[in-house]
């Protein structure tokens, strides 16, 4: 799908809220984010990543789980935060984006919560108009509906793809790296099964 196709799904998509109950709710930063629980594969560490050329600027690179090509998207820069460098205790929050996987960079689980209501109108939504606040059980929270997030980048931006993912390890050292190496290997053999996890609160606290 072309950039302009996505944005145009984008703008005239219905907020997710409509179709969302139950959320898997995780943090980035001091923000709190959710998904709906229906979109969900699993939780992973976060593995070493390669970089994609010609990608939007919140998509920090990619990771290969058995033969399959994930990007990593960066919730904060979605809506316009400041980068949140990686941590080798970092977290990725794999969901469906319709024909493809997409993983959501996290550093902490927070369980599952339902949707009370949408907090804020239609014009509060995020740049790629892929985020939408909402009000949980438990507080308020960025729901993301991975379908509208557009991957590539028809313009060049400030920063290459390089760059980028640079920049995201720029807190990890050596050995922090050959850590995220071993698991990119080890995501290269793995098997996943979809929906294999029933995804309780106790549940996906737990990486891979």
């Amino acid at each position: 799908m072309s950039l302009a196709e996505q944005t145009a799904l984008a703008i005239s998509a219905q907020p997710v809220l409509t179709n969302t109950g139950e959320c898997l709710v995780f943090a980035l930063s001091s923000q709190t984010y959710a998904v709906a629980a229906g979109q969900l594969r699993t939780c992973l560490s976060l593995p070493r990543l390669t970089a994609l050329d010609d990608t939007a600027d919140y998509l920090m690179g990619a990771f290969d789980l058995r033969g399959e090509l994930v990007p990593v998207v960066s919730p904060a820069v979605l809506i316009g935060a400041p980068l949140k460098p990686a941590a080798t205790g970092d977290l990725l929050i794999l969901v469906e984006a319709g024909d493809y996987p997409v993983a959501l960079h996290a550093d902490a689980v927070l369980g599952l919560e339902l949707v009370r209501s949408q907090d804020g109108d239609r014009a509060d939504r995020a740049r790629t108009l892929s985020t939408l606040r909402i009000v949980l059980s438990g507080g308020r929270a960025r729901l993301i509906d991975p379908r509208l997030i557009g991957l590539v980048s028809e313009v060049s931006g400030p920063e290459s793809a390089e760059v980028r993912l640079r920049a995201f390890e720029q807190q990890l050292d050596a050995a922090d790296l050959s850590l995220l190496e071993a698991r990119a290997e080890r995501y290269r053999a793995l098997g996943l099964a979809r929906h294999a996890m029933g995804f309780s609160a106790d549940t996906v606290r737990r990486p891979v």
